[in-house]
């Protein structure tokens, strides 16, 4: 049961609206400030330009949107990519992209807001601190003003934690179905949600069983069950419908552009930076943490003690839903499975800041509040100066290099003058896991053969047939699987004898496209 220290106060209305309203503008300003820059992430813009398959291919269907990554986060711009005829930027920069991801990052700040309220942090001054301090933090920024997919997984673990604490203070079997549902969401956004999805089905068991006077087992199988079957829907129907359309369970780790192919292909490079073996990688992972959340860790382990003390168990909520996204992002990268960059550390943020919060409740101390949010402003612009640093911020480091070089402008160029010849449909063949930003910013989509067209392998084999005359490809070391090159070994270097080069395009790092006619 809940102690005076600790009970909810009555829930507020206003408050997380204002959060919401505040922080999803701050954040969609700095998304536009970001695109204006051409500081635009890759993983971002692809999510954006698989929703763009399903409306504007030259064969459009929802099976475009691929099954590589998980669907949430492109199906939530189609609404927004409806629009793009109209406002070209909403597909071409992605815009479509840092919309959704504001709203999420404003709805992660409004349930943080409620997390800690409900936590027993009753003081409007403490509770307004340290919301705006993590609506701050380096990575809630980027992640929701660059149109990453992680803002979405937070706001889903979010959503589940709070029903979790909810639960384990009120032991409401709503409460339960909530959690279920934000589980579900969270598996069709990232795969990392496999991780709280375990934890917390078996914390949902292990406190019914313990609850119950009576049919332990049964109680905490039927609480379990509510709790793990939206999750375990969501994955085996997502497994399925992959299985039924591209002929695999799980294509992130057997094709050729997921994640386990991509990680194999640039381990060369990653261990450039963050060295090779377990201890080397176990001491980056650590100096990530160090300066994103360096009060993460020890003050979970502090509220775990004092939940243990007090016989309660709201810091398991937190522990179980973001330290598994947290515990699954870095196990994966000391096992080589991950790329290690550090917007994968973003789960510590909230796991610190409601470790804090139920410290704070539970000591009911000014002097020891004030201690606490100057520590946390204090550590604050670590996460700013991580973002900075090229070998803690690899991939915003990298964001930094393509704006500069002008790769961007350069693919919109292509697109242009692609666009000038005026191509028939179905004129150009190109692989667009790597072409996206071209395809994207074209004005006549429908020229191109892509790679989610149903007849795109068969115009591939007899490009005359299916009426296709030129291919457009980018330089071997910028994709390592086309598609195209693949089936025409030497195709980009020299044509592979069946196509003569037409058009060449090139940024200031060497990125190069080139566009070849068929014979």
């Amino acid at each position: 049961m809940p102690t005076e220290a600790t009970a909810p106060a009555r829930r507020p209305r206003a408050e997380p609206w204002l959060w919401f309203a505040l922080t999803s503008a701050l954040y969609l300003g700095a998304g536009c400030w970001l695109l204006s820059n051409d500081l635009i992430f890759p993983d971002a813009l692809s999510r954006v330009a698989n929703g763009y398959y399903v409306l504007f291919s030259r064969d459009p269907h929802l099976a475009a949107i691929g099954f590589v990554w998980n669907p949430l986060p492109s199906l939530a711009t189609l609404p927004l990519l409806a629009f793009s005829p109209w406002i070209p930027a909403l597909a071409g920069l992605g815009a479509a992209g840092t919309v959704v991801s504001a709203l999420c990052g404003g709805g992660c700040v409004a349930l943080l807001a409620v997390m800690l309220r409900e936590l027993g942090v009753t003081s409007a001054w403490a509770r307004g601190l340290l919301t705006g301090l993590f609506a701050v933090q380096a990575l809630v920024v980027l992640g929701a003003a660059t149109g990453a997919s992680e803002a979405m997984l937070l706001l889903t673990c979010f959503y589940t934690a709070l029903h979790l604490l909810r639960w384990l203070r009120e032991a409401d079997t709503w409460s339960l179905v909530h959690v279920g549902t934000g589980l579900g969401l969270a598996y069709l956004t990232r795969y990392e949600a496999a991780a709280p999805a375990i934890a917390v089905v078996g914390l949902v068991f292990v406190v019914s069983v313990a609850r119950a006077s009576a049919q332990r087992w049964s109680y905490g199988v039927n609480d379990a069950a509510l709790a793990g079957l939206p999750f375990a829907a969501a994955a085996l129907g997502w497994a399925v419908t992959s299985k039924v359309i591209v002929g695999t369970w799980f294509a992130t780790f057997t094709s050729q552009y997921g994640n386990s192919a991509q990680v194999t292909s640039g381990q060369t490079s990653i261990e450039s930076v963050t060295g090779s073996g377990l201890v080397a990688r176990t001491l980056y992972l650590s100096e990530q943490l160090v300066h994103l959340a360096p009060l993460a860790l020890p003050a979970t382990l502090a509220a775990l003690m004092v939940a243990w003390v007090r016989r309660e168990p709201g810091p398991l909520a937190a522990v179980a839903v973001f330290g598994a996204v947290l515990a699954f992002d870095d196990l994966t990268f000391l096992w080589g499975s991950s790329f290690g960059w550090i917007r994968l550390q973003m789960a510590a943020i909230p796991l610190g800041y409601l470790a804090l919060g139920y410290l704070l409740a539970a000591a009911r101390r000014r002097w020891l509040t004030c201690v606490l949010v100057l520590a946390l402003a204090a550590t604050t612009p670590l996460g700013w100066l991580a973002e900075a640093n090229p070998r803690l911020g690899r991939e915003e480091t990298l964001a930094r290099e393509v704006a500069a070089a002008g790769q961007y402008p350069m693919q919109r160029a292509v697109a242009t003058d692609l666009d000038d010849v005026s191509p028939a449909d179905g004129s150009i063949i190109t692989d667009v896991a790597y072409s996206f930003p071209v395809f994207l910013a074209s004005r006549h989509p429908h020229s191109y053969v892509i790679t989610t067209d149903r007849d795109f392998q068969e115009s591939l084999a007899d490009p005359a047939a299916a009426g296709v005359t030129y291919a457009l490809l980018a330089s071997p070391q910028n994709s390592p699987s086309d598609a195209v090159e693949l089936a025409y070994p030497g195709m980009f270097e020299n044509g592979a004898g069946v196509a003569t080069l037409t058009a060449q395009w090139q940024d200031a790092r060497g990125t190069t496209w080139r566009l070849y006619r068929f014979a």
